[in-house]
């Protein structure tokens, strides 16, 4: 199926600010945040000063050109396969988890070696980092949890009767959650204290999920779920209006699954696709753009499910049919 875009694509505006409607002057490389003038005093106090590095905006927005060929960079073993999910902390960690471990694993990124791991209460289900705290959600506890190094394991807050599945956190510091109940489904934005900023379930009373498996924020500020159950990754923008579902490359005739999803500097969706063992890249309109090989040529393919964008647009892919995290290059 194609894809279904219900804006007009042609009526673009200038890149807002992404805590008020203001223009974009700077950006908080950290925090990946763009910010208008006014707003920097405000971002500087959500951390210690040291945390933040402001660049401006129109150094940091150079526009990149896909590769013609993405380049393998380098790969990193970890302690199990079935992995699930993986996230990059600000010091370029990753975390990952697995269908078969209690266990997060972290990894030092530069070095390729382990240097820690959580043991959880549950099964981990997804994971998601802001600054260096991680959030987990669990296989059967409706939790949303986060991990430091300073405080160890904290429940924030619970999501009642609908099951937490994806899970990822936006740019100002809110909870972004894939949910489910029964056969509903829909996303949900929260503050640490459980307190529900953003709701959003239907579009002109068609409902929009069945079950949001990933989600993510995009650099634009559009909030995107892939759904394993409709076979579509469906992206609203801020204010929870709908945009688009992109439902796979029309040229392609064995189906769509899409699982970890992420988006790069120049606000593209990665998409891992488990069913044809594909990465696709669409841009932030949902128009098809290319797949991305992401294995050497002399490796067997897997199916891919967990994926990540670090600050330099360096991919990491998790998958679930080794213990190889691979690093991809795709834009330059």
């Amino acid at each position: 199926m194609a894809t279904h875009d219900l804006t007009d694509a042609s009526a673009q505006h200038y890149v807002q600010c992404q805590l008020c409607a203001g223009n974009v002057q700077f950006y908080c490389r950290p925090c990946r945040q763009r910010l208008c003038e006014s707003c920097v005093g405000t971002h500087l106090q959500t951390q210690s000063p040291e945390a933040h590095q402001f660049i401006h905006y129109h150094k940091f927005s150079r526009q990149k050109r896909l590769m013609t060929e993405p380049e393998f960079v380098s790969s990193a073993t970890c302690a199990y396969i079935n992995m699930l999910d993986i996230a990059l902390d600000e010091d370029c960690n990753f975390y990952v988890c697995s269908t078969i471990s209690r266990h997060i694993h972290k990894y030092d990124f530069r070095n390729q070696q382990e240097i820690g791991k959580v043991l959880v209460s549950g099964w981990p289900r997804r994971i998601a980092t802001h600054g260096n705290e991680l959030f987990f959600t669990e296989r059967n506890e409706n939790n949303v949890k986060v991990f430091s190094e300073t405080n160890g394991i904290q429940t924030l807050f619970s999501t009642g009767d609908w099951d937490a599945h994806g899970v990822a956190c936006t740019t100002s510091g809110l909870i972004l959650l894939g949910l489910q109940k029964l056969k509903m489904g829909k996303i949900a934005v929260y503050d640490r204290s459980g307190k529900m900023a953003k709701e959003v379930v239907s579009n002109q009373g068609r409902p929009l999920y069945s079950n949001p498996y990933y989600v993510t924020e995009n650099t634009n500020g559009d909030l995107c779920a892939a759904d394993i159950v409709q076979a579509s990754v469906t992206v609203v923008d801020r204010n929870g209006v709908y945009r688009f579902s992109y439902t796979g490359n029309p040229a392609n005739i064995d189906g769509f699954d899409p699982h970890g999803i992420a988006a790069d500097s120049q606000s593209n969706l990665v998409i891992a696709d488990w069913i044809t063992r594909q990465l696709h890249l669409i841009d932030e309109n949902g128009q098809f753009l290319r797949y991305l090989a992401f294995s050497p040529p002399s490796e067997v393919s897997e199916s891919p499910t967990g994926v990540c964008v670090d600050v330099n647009d360096l991919l990491l892919i998790c998958g679930y049919d080794s213990q190889t995290v691979k690093v991809v290059k795709y834009l330059q």
